[in-house]
């Protein structure tokens, strides 16, 4: 599945328009689902979403496992785990995969290393403005 960079405003006047590679993702939690656009993100360890929409899923937020991770200012935040199912918008297929809640502001759909880049192929074409998605098939341990 190919994705166009999605433009955001920018903070810089002198540039007023960012190209992003978000992408509409649904995460779900037994009965209950939210669709979301989620920036994927090569240097996150792991996928983070913000505590309020683990709050809509009906998660017990904080009896998740938490952990204390360190963003890019090096400020230490802390994260409940929860392992719920990821799918993206127009595909069929579906994973489950642990993911980190936070309160941070700065945090809403972030999708990084552990989980989503282990479930699937991305090929980031930033001169076409475009990030191909697709999904990779796991080799048994016994191949």
């Amino acid at each position: 599945m190919k994705f166009p960079y999605l433009k955001i405003p920018g903070i810089d006047p002198r540039k007023p328009w960012i190209s992003r590679p978000i992408i509409p993702v649904i995460i779900s939690h037994k009965d209950k689902s939210i669709r979301v656009n989620a920036l994927i993100d090569s240097g996150a360890d792991l996928c983070f979403f913000h505590y309020e929409l683990g709050k809509r899923l009906g998660l017990n937020i904080e009896k998740g496992r938490l952990e204390d991770i360190t963003g890019i200012e090096g400020i230490r935040t802390p994260v409940w785990i929860h392992n719920i199912t990821f799918q993206i918008v127009g595909s069929d297929h579906q994973i489950f995969m642990p993911v980190g809640f936070t309160k941070s502001p700065g945090v809403f759909a972030i999708l990084g290393q552990e989980g989503f880049f282990d479930a699937f192929r991305i090929k980031f074409e930033r001169d076409h403005n475009v990030v191909e998605i697709v999904p990779v098939k796991k080799l048994s341990s016994s191949s």
